[in-house]
């Protein structure tokens, strides 16, 4: 099996594109679909799309989708592998294993730290070392059960075209302020996800204060008894109230409504009936590229803002193997200290560290997800007492969130 880009694929052999958009109409939406339609009329990108190709065939796919991601408080660029498809005539063959390391090795040449993807099944993905990182709430209702929940202090707006992305972009930055892991949207990206929804026939409502200022917005569908929402993003509790009034209002198209929130979201506090309409939906995973690239590039907080600074350990070794990406398994001498861990490889064994962790376990760890404390609880992090108070130190928790599904 050969992998490479399929800009690459094409120059070389001809028609590789074509079987691209094959495969992804076979495993996902047909080619009259109006996603399909709008991803390969407008953002199918080539160079940013690995195939595995046999004689000719396109046998594997995943498209490399290029992000920046916010993870704690830093722009990473990342790798959002979405489409990953194998033709069934070579399935159960383990290429669905190779096309991964392929684009782990793409990724490493491209000096990205991190990647993500959207599992169909985490298991598929967890034993070659990805791990959830971001979760989300997911609520279901009658629409008749939003009254106690709504209100009416804002006005309702209606999103007219791309251009009016402007109308959303502070509401989602402020959002996001606090979280990590989320993606970075400037004007391209906007329009990119608007003209998503368009293709899709959603539709995006906006609440506004008597000066018009936009507190926020939701992704809506109608046309089944179920309204589904794609995206709610509100900067008070008094516009996402606002949102639901907007919903209830749709009584007479739907009957129920179904939509996604961030897991950091307390609302469900104050729920009146919140033992049911109530789930966790697991959403993005994460996963190490490249150790010394992934410390190189996530922030870590310095020593001089924490606790007892002179009593923390200032340089750990930290072993780990990697059976998808070899060139991370070894022993790192990690430095604590600035605004960055600096990870240097001393050794190509893992056995002498003074302490281990899995591949999931560190991108657990630099998201933000989960702290060392829990890793050590979960068995994928063994330390001593005091390593496990520095990695705390300089890699607290966070919340984590992200919204992007393509």
């Amino acid at each position: 099996m050969n992998y490479m880009l399929a800009s690459e694929a094409e120059k070389r052999i001809g028609k590789i594109n074509d079987q691209v958009k094959d495969l992804w109409a076979y495993c996902f939406e047909p080619a009259d679909n109006p996603f399909f339609q709008y991803y390969f009329g407008k953002h199918y990108e080539p160079e940013h799309t690995l195939v595995g190709e046999e004689n000719g065939k396109v046998l594997t796919t995943v498209h490399l989708r290029q992000y920046a991601l916010c993870v704690r408080g830093a722009e990473l660029p990342v790798s959002y592998m979405v489409g990953v498809a194998t033709h069934p005539i070579a399935r159960r063959g383990g290429l669905g294993g190779q096309l991964l390391s392929a684009a782990l090795t793409e990724l490493r040449r491209r000096h990205q730290g991190l990647t993500i993807l959207m599992p169909s099944k985490a298991a598929f993905y967890q034993q070659y070392g990805w791990d959830l990182y971001a979760h989300q709430w997911v609520r279901t209702m009658p629409l008749e059960e939003l009254r106690s929940l709504s209100g009416k202090e804002l006005a309702y707006g209606l999103l007219a075209g791309e251009e009016e992305w402007t109308l959303l972009a502070p509401v989602y930055e402020v959002y996001t302020k606090k979280l990590s892991g989320y993606a970075v949207r400037g004007e391209k990206e906007w329009r990119r996800l608007l003209g998503s929804f368009t293709a899709e026939g959603v539709q995006v409502a906006y609440v506004h204060d008597e000066k018009g200022n936009v507190e926020g917005y939701m992704a809506y569908k109608l046309g089944e008894p179920e309204i589904m929402v794609s995206e709610m993003v509100y900067t008070t509790r008094r516009a996402q109230k606002s949102l639901l009034n907007y919903l209830y209002n749709h009584r007479s198209q739907g009957e129920s409504v179904r939509w996604n929130e961030g897991l950091q979201d307390t609302s469900y506090i104050f729920h009146p009936n919140g033992k049911q309409g109530y789930a966790t939906m697991p959403f993005m995973m994460s996963r190490i590229v490249d150790v010394s690239d992934a410390f190189a590039q996530v922030p870590a907080r310095p020593l001089e803002e924490c606790d007892g600074q002179s009593k923390i350990k200032k340089e750990i070794t930290l072993g780990l193997t990697d059976t998808l990406a070899p060139w991370n398994t070894g022993t790192y001498r990690l430095a604590l200290g600035g605004n960055r861990v600096s990870a240097e490889k001393i050794s190509n064994m893992p056995d002498h560290a003074e302490a281990t962790i899995t591949i999931g376990g560190l991108s657990l760890l630099l998201m933000g997800r989960l702290d060392a404390s829990d890793l050590v609880y979960e068995g994928r992090l063994q330390a001593s007492a005091d390593i496990v108070t520095a990695l705390d130190m300089v890699f607290p928790r966070e919340n984590t969130y992200i919204n992007e599904w393509w």
